[in-house]
């Protein structure tokens, strides 16, 4: 290949949100709440893959049609102002709290206290996610008292479709488990779509990840909004009891859904700041441990596998990664690569070691004339972020299909990410013309996709067997 040098790329997306500020005196007469029969934990409340809403312009009040079966939950004016004395009025949740109250569903960890930052076990969320479709259904929830308290709620989840089989349930839910709760809790016509939210236009959620469905359906409903003005949901984080209570009133009460539109772009700043951890310098070492090379490569997932061009691999023996805060971990072996299409996911020596990751989009859906922004570290200046455009999405050289893109990039950026405007991964770093300007190539995301992990090879064997 005349005039082409090997390199690597990325690309990025976006998302929005906003809060309620309705009362709902309207409504009935009482729900039994949730208790459990433990003793450090004392009511049961629910914590919502719903993200703090901070941006309430953003959104009006928008009702769906209101299925018979909401009218089984009913509601009281069984809250005093000032009962907690760590919900403000002028707090976003407030009116969440009094409302998720009033409809028997939540109370405080003490007379005085709700604990709005607390958390919620995966034992208090099956429990309320159990007594949530019983109520939806029958307009009661009559359960066994069982110990641990939770027992006859997970059974009856287990035998209605609300979770699959047993779980860890004293330890606390994240964001995207709660949301797969909410959505199995209810049918599907109990959330009517009143939001244009397209696959991928969640920022931090790809379509076909743990709970995508779930997630995306409860954003269509007007349930979950974001944690911020990108509509960002942080999946894995934990729930607090002022978002579960956010999300049980939208759940219980349709006219409280909101409208939302998430924006196509997040500003290169913020990418960059949620991105550079996340990408990798890769050094290779042949037999005699002497540096071969330098290239670039990003994390994919949390525990530690990286995606990379398959040629910063060439003849190498051992290699390591170094990451942002200048940490060095060894590469424990190759988990899947495809020699056709150059690319490669390794495996890192990580321990329990936890680690920010880029999520990685569907690259058929790109355009030219799309802001892409690259981050690698080209010529071994490190966390280096460059801009440009996709100027064409199929280019063919030695029968690969490759995306042409003019972010510069140079020797040392193979296997960086290439982003879209929300900061998801559209491609990897590959090649660049060496007679042309700005003439770069990448390999589509879609092949990092299609990659099957598979038990770790050294890169010694995994030389030997190329």
């Amino acid at each position: 290949m005349k005039n082409i040098k090997r390199i690597s790329c990325i690309i990025l997306v976006i998302a929005l949100t906003a809060p309620y500020t309705g009362s709902m005196h309207h409504a009935q007469a009482n729900i039994s709440t949730i208790n459990t029969t433990n003793t450090t934990e004392e009511q049961t409340t629910i914590t919502s893959p719903l993200p703090t809403p901070n941006a309430p312009d953003a959104m009006t009040p928008n009702p769906p049609q209101t299925a018979d079966h909401f009218n089984n939950f009913k509601y009281s004016d069984d809250y005093e102002p000032g009962q907690f004395s760590d919900v403000g009025r002028t707090q976003w949740y407030s009116q969440y709290v009094e409302d998720a109250y009033n409809y028997g569903l939540i109370r405080g960890r003490t007379t005085n206290q709700f604990s709005p930052g607390g958390l919620l076990t995966i034992g208090e969320a099956v429990t309320l996610a159990a007594r949530l479709r019983s109520i939806y259904h029958t307009g009661k929830a009559e359960f066994a008292e069982t110990a641990p308290y939770y027992e006859a709620y997970a059974e009856y989840a287990i035998q209605h479709g609300i979770i699959n089989g047993q779980m860890n349930y004293v330890t606390p839910i994240n964001r995207a488990q709660f949301a797969g709760l909410m959505y199995n809790a209810l049918p599907p016509e109990a959330y009517p779509a009143i939001n244009a939210i397209p696959d991928y236009a969640i920022n931090d959620v790809i379509p076909g990840s743990e709970h995508s469905a779930a997630i995306y359906a409860l954003y269509r409903a007007g349930i979950l909004s974001g944690s911020d003005q990108y509509g960002t949901f942080y999946p894995n984080q934990h729930i607090t009891r002022a978002e579960v209570s956010t999300v049980l009133v939208r759940v219980l009460h349709p006219a409280s859904r909101i409208s939302i539109k998430l924006p196509d772009w997040i500003p290169a700043e913020v990418i960059y700041q949620r991105s550079v951890d996340a990408v990798v310098t890769i050094e290779t070492f042949n037999a005699a441990s002497r540096s071969i090379r330098t290239g670039s490569g990003f994390f994919i997932t949390a525990n530690g596998h990286v995606i990379t061009a398959l040629h910063v691999l060439d003849n190498a023996e051992s290699a390591t990664v170094t990451l942002l805060n200048g940490e060095v971990y060894p590469v424990l072996g190759v988990l899947a690569s495809s020699e056709e299409f150059n690319v490669a996911l390794l495996s890192v020596d990580a321990a329990d070691r936890s680690f920010n990751f880029l999520n990685i989009a569907d690259s058929s859906l790109i355009e030219i004339g799309n802001t892409l922004y690259s981050l690698g570290s080209p010529l071994n200046y490190t966390n280096t972020i460059s801009e440009g455009v996709i100027s064409h999405t199929s280019r063919e050289l030695d029968d690969q299909t490759l995306i042409m893109f003019t972010a510069p990039i140079s020797f040392g950026s193979g296997g960086s990410p290439i982003l879209n405007t929300r900061g998801q991964v559209i491609c990897i770093a590959s090649l660049s013309y060496t007679s042309g300007q700005n003439l770069n190539l990448g390999i589509p995301s879609n092949h990092i996709s299609a990659l099957t992990p598979g038990k770790a090879i050294n890169l010694s064997e995994f030389q030997e067997n190329r």
